[in-house]
């Protein structure tokens, strides 16, 4: 039995005749009895009364019995049709992003913000996590995108290695300055300093110690300037950024690095740029290739404006 000739026997209750159903259903009356003896054949049993003597459709006892089993069978289809539809509509109204638990994003918050302005009925879940798991959530499709920040010494194609062809990348920056946030107390009239400079500061990084391959790769490049300048500088490493580390560095000599100068400023803080940085890393927004739903695609168009009108490549 189809769900439309369960619909059928559903409305054919409501009307006195085959004929006069097929005034008001797209059904001819001989098309309604085919469709009727089809459900009887399958059932067994006999549902509708039809007789010349009896000019009122009307139910067997069978039917009778049955009629109420049709009906709710019948409202639970319906409801399942319309929740169904409902979820693929309210799944293209959402859109799940990755992003590591860096300080500021500057270049994603301004890519997002233009994409929410433009499409305020989607509705943007954001999961902070670091690289590799971003990656692990986006192969097995708990993401739909991520920006994300490589390494420069990293080689994608043999990071995403058999991976590849559910990843596509998109370089949107070039990271290759450092700055710190520092209390304003230190260099009051510099706007650059050296590494050597801050080396009695404690060098404040997002991440854990040797939490995912990028993290990795982002502590050995300070480690690599540190040989190269004949330095040893001191670390914490954290899960992410909040404005606890801002009040830290308030009060210590904290250094809190970022590659970007934040949107946002923290009373008593100070962003200075560290001249002679010789590492660099570069911003990507990764997606599914598969995934061609509305929202993202509308994403996407947000993150190639960025770049266009921005040219940092």
């Amino acid at each position: 039995m189809t769900t439309e000739e369960m619909t059928l026997i559903c409305e054919l209750t409501n009307y006195t005749s085959f004929l006069e159903a097929s005034y008001y259903m797209p059904y001819s009356p001989s098309t309604i009895a085919k469709y009727v003896g089809s459900v009887e054949e399958e059932l067994g049993v006999k549902l509708f009364i039809r007789s010349n003597k009896i000019r009122e459709l009307s139910l067997t006892d069978e039917g009778k019995k049955l009629i109420d089993a049709f009906r709710r069978l019948n409202d639970d289809w319906h409801y399942l049709q319309k929740q169904l539809n409902y979820v693929k509509t309210d799944e293209n109204k959402k859109i799940r992003i990755g992003s590591q638990p860096r300080f500021g994003n500057i270049h994603e918050q301004k890519i997002l913000a233009a994409f929410l302005f433009d499409n305020p009925a989607i509705q943007l879940n954001v999961t902070k996590a670091p690289a590799d798991e971003l990656i692990r959530n986006m192969i097995s499709e708990k993401l739909d995108a991520a920006f994300i920040t490589f390494n420069n010494t990293l080689n994608l194609k043999e990071y995403f290695s058999e991976h590849g062809d559910k990843l596509l990348a998109t370089q949107i920056w070039n990271e290759n300055d450092m700055y710190v946030g520092i209390s304003d107390r230190y260099f009051p009239d510099k706007n650059e300093v050296q590494l050597k400079d801050l080396s009695e500061f404690t060098f404040a990084l997002p991440f854990q110690e040797d939490n995912d391959l990028q993290s990795t790769l982002a502590k050995k490049s300070w480690m690599n300037i540190e040989k190269e300048k004949g330095i040893s500088l001191k670390y914490m490493h954290l899960q992410g950024y909040d404005n606890t580390i801002f009040e830290m560095a308030r009060l210590k000599k904290i250094a809190v690095s970022t590659t970007h100068i934040p949107l946002a400023q923290y009373e008593g803080i100070k962003f200075i740029r560290i001249s002679d940085w010789s590492g660099g890393t570069r911003l990507y927004f990764i997606r599914r290739p598969l995934n061609e739903s509305s929202s993202l695609q509308q994403l996407e168009k947000c993150v190639n404006t960025y770049i266009q009108s921005h040219n940092n490549l």
